[in-house]
């Protein structure tokens, strides 16, 4: 199971082969009759496109936030079903990167541990940039939504509500891969097992009431980094979203990047650590835009993205638009 978790986590947003999905129509036409209340009618229209339309409150509608969000975790989690042989060979680049740090963990912690001492820029800065990998980095999406919706620009509320999909999503898998490896976190080994790159427990080993009894969860919940997953999957949606925009993906990546860097400069994280948790923001943030794009389409479009060999004429309806789609 965790050899399939970190497949997904390693090698997400390439290649995803899903059809696409027509959003759900519904036609009201409410009759008028001399006994029938014109405001009981408006009601029960309001009340039908709450639950059918394409809102985001929708939960029966693919565009409504609930539905998309379980839908992403079920594509994320069967993603290694559809890896071809590029996916493949990624996953094991990533794999040998992965198994690389972790012999020299320890070497880059000693390198990490001494940069709070030399320089007080570092000492001041490290503490308050890691938050955005917390706190600071959901009230960052939450203000920008709120704004965003103050000034009816769109982009900026779906953007926000996907970077929160992701986020969420993202913190799944980091909780699933802390509980199945149980890695003992810089601060804790210089105190518990003296271990260079910490320990590793296993399995459910934070649920040991004999190990927990003398040991902090710290002690247990390394790999990978929570805080590092959450800052790229936020910078991941909002790099994609804004890719028009040169600079954007610049400093979205550059600051979690920097969230990544202060996990070390902090001794909360290895740098193995780091790195899955840096894979797993990213891909997710990948595959929740990905997803989003792929529902909110054309019908037209979807059909221009399939390459098919034979002539095929299609009867295709959109709203209230009909007409007919040739391929040849």
């Amino acid at each position: 199971m965790l050899i399939q978790v970190l497949v997904f986590i390693l090698c997400q947003g390439i290649g995803y082969s899903q059809n696409s999905q027509n959003a759900d129509s519904l036609n009201l036409q409410p009759v008028y009759s001399s006994k029938t209340n014109p405001n009981d009618i408006d009601h029960q229209i309001q009340s039908a496109n709450f639950y059918k339309t394409d809102s985001i409150f929708s939960f029966r509608s693919q565009k409504g936030y609930f539905p998309s969000l379980f839908h992403n975790f079920g594509e994320q989690a069967t993603a290694p079903l559809r890896f071809k042989t590029k996916e493949w060979l990624i996953t094991a680049a990533a794999v040998g990167i992965t198994t690389t740090l972790i012999f020299v963990d320890n070497n880059i912690d000693k390198w990490a541990r001494t940069q709070k001492e030399r320089h007080n820029w570092v000492n001041k800065s490290s503490p308050f940039i890691t938050q955005f990998g917390g706190d600071f980095g959901v009230y960052t999406v939450f203000t920008t939504g709120l704004i965003s919706a103050a000034f009816k620009n769109k982009k900026g509320v779906q953007t926000s509500l996907l970077a929160s999909q992701a986020w969420i999503t993202s913190g799944v898998w980091v909780t699933l891969i802390k509980r199945l490896t149980g890695r003992e976190r810089p601060s804790a080994s210089y105190t518990f097992s003296k271990s260079g790159g910490g320990k590793w427990y296993g399995p459910l080993s934070m649920y040991d009431q004999d190990l927990v009894d003398r040991k902090p969860k710290s002690a247990f919940d390394a790999f990978p980094s929570g805080h590092t997953a959450s800052a790229f999957a936020i910078a991941t949606v909002f790099a994609t979203q804004y890719k028009d925009i040169k600079a954007i993906p610049v400093i979205c990546y550059s600051a979690a990047t920097l969230v990544g860097i202060s996990r070390l400069t902090e001794h909360a994280h290895w740098a193995s650590d780091v790195f899955v948790g840096g894979l797993i923001g990213y891909a997710c943030g990948r595959q929740v835009v990905a997803h989003f794009n792929k529902t909110h389409q054309y019908p037209a479009n979807s059909l221009l993205s399939k390459s098919k060999s034979k002539t095929e004429l299609t009867f295709i309806q959109y709203g209230n638009q009909v007409g007919f789609f040739l391929q040849w």
